[in-house]
C-alpha cells in the first residue's frame, strides 16, 4: 500500500529528490574511510645488531665495617663526624677510662683473694685423705677462682679496646653516639665505608642469568645523572641465587665504577647489558616479521615468502 502511494510521489517529484541526493552522496564520499589497496614495503638494510638485558640497580658499597665498643660506657671522646674521611688506623672515638681502670683494679683484686683462698686449702690438705664435704669445698674455691680471673681477664680486654680504631681508609657514613658524655651500648655503631669499593649492583632474573658473564659491557644511565650514559664492565656474578620480593629467583651481579668519587651509596640507575652484537647484519623492521619467523620479498611484480632468522641466532 505504501509503495504504491510512494511510486506517484516519485514520479511527480523525480528531479528536486535526485538534486537533494546529491549533497548526501558528496558528504558520504569524502567521509567515510576509502580502501588503499597500496602495499606498504621496508628497505632491507646492513646495521649493527645488538641483544641485551634490561636491569635496575643501586650503587652499592663491597667494603663497609660497623665498629662497636666491647662493653657499654660513658663516652669520653668522639673524633669524627658522619662525612668525615679517615685513614687506616685512626681512632674514632673512645670510653671513659677511669671507670673500666677501677673495674679492673676491682677484678684483680677479687681474683687474688679468691687464689688465696683456693691456696690455703691445698696447702692445708696435703698429706691428709680428702672427704666428701671437703671436695665440695674445693671444687666451689676452685670454681670462685676461675670466674673472678675470668671477670678480671674481661675488664682487661675492655679496657684495651676501650678506644676505636679504623682498620680501614673510608668515610663515616653512620655514627649512634656523635658527642660525648652519652652512655653507649655494645649495639652502639660507627659504620666506616670504603669509597673505592662502590659498584653498581643488580638484580638478574635466573632466566637471563645463563646469558650473563663476567667481562661484558653495559650502558648504564644514573637517575641522579639523567643526560650521561656510562659504559660499565661486569665484574661479579653470584653463584648462589636468592629469593626476590615476588617470590622468584635472582642473582646479584656487580659492575666496577671506573671513577668511584662521583657517586653516592644508593644512587640508582637503569642499565641494559650487552650480551651479544654483531656487525653489518642485513636486517628488516620488525613489523615486516610476520609470526612464524617470514618476511614477503619484493620479486618484480609479485612477493615471494621467505624464512629469516630473528634476532641474533
Amino acid at each position: 500500500m505504501f509503495a504504491e502511494r510512494l511510486l506517484p510521489l516519485i514520479k511527480r517529484h523525480k528531479k528536486p529528490l535526485v538534486l537533494g541526493l546529491i549533497p548526501l552522496f558528496l558528504l558520504l564520499y569524502f567521509l567515510l574511510p576509502k580502501r588503499d589497496n597500496a602495499t606498504i614495503t621496508a628497505t632491507a638494510s646492513k646495521n649493527d645488531v645488538t641483544k641485551i638485558v634490561s636491569v635496575t640497580g643501586d650503587v652499592a658499597a663491597d667494603l663497609t665495617v660497623d665498629l662497636k665498643f666491647q662493653s657499654g660506657e660513658a663516652l669520653s671522646w668522639v673524633g669524627v663526624k658522619e662525612g668525615d674521611y679517615i685513614v687506616k688506623g685512626q681512632a674514632i672515638a673512645s670510653l671513659d677510662k677511669n671507670k673500666l681502670q677501677a673495674s679492673f683494679r676491682q677484678a684483680e683484686q677479687d681474683f687474688i683473694a679468691a687464689k688465696a683462698e683456693s691456696e690455703k686449702y691445698y696447702d692445708g690438705h696435703k698429706n691428709s685423705t680428702e672427704s666428701f664435704d671437703e671436695k665440695i669445698e674445693r671444687t666451689a674455691l676452685d670454681a670462685a677462682q676461675n670466674k673472678a680471673y675470668d671477670s678480671m681477664k674481661k675488664v682487661e680486654y675492655d679496657l684495651a679496646h676501650s678506644t676505636l680504631y679504623s682498620p680501614i681508609y673510608g668515610i663515616i657514613t653512620g655514627s649512634d653516639a656523635p658527642v660525648a658524655g652519652v652512655n653507649v651500648t655494645a649495639t652502639t655503631t660507627f659504620a666506616v665505608t670504603d669509597p673505592s669499593s662502590l659498584s653498581f649492583k643488580m638484580e638478574v632474573d635466573e632466566a637471563d642469568i645463563g646469558n650473563i658473564k663476567e667481562g661484558q659491557e653495559m650502558k648504564v644511565i644514573f637517575d641522579s645523572f639523567p643526560d650521561k650514559e656510562v659504559t660499565l664492565k661486569i665484574n661479579s656474578i653470584d653463584f648462589v641465587s636468592h629469593k626476590t620480593s615476588s617470590g622468584g629467583n635472582a642473582f646479584y651481579v656487580k659492575a666496577s665504577l671506573s671513577d668511584p668519587s662521583k657517586y653516592r651509596v644508593g644512587m640508582s640507575g637503569n642499565a641494559d647489558i650487552i650480551v651479544s652484537s654483531k656487525k653489518n647484519i642485513l636486517s628488516v623492521p620488525s613489523s615486516s616479521v610476520f609470526e612464524d619467523e617470514y618476511v614477503f620479498v619484493k620479486r618484480g611484480n609479485y612477493f615471494e615468502k621467505t624464512k629469516v632468522r630473528v634476532g641474533l641466532q
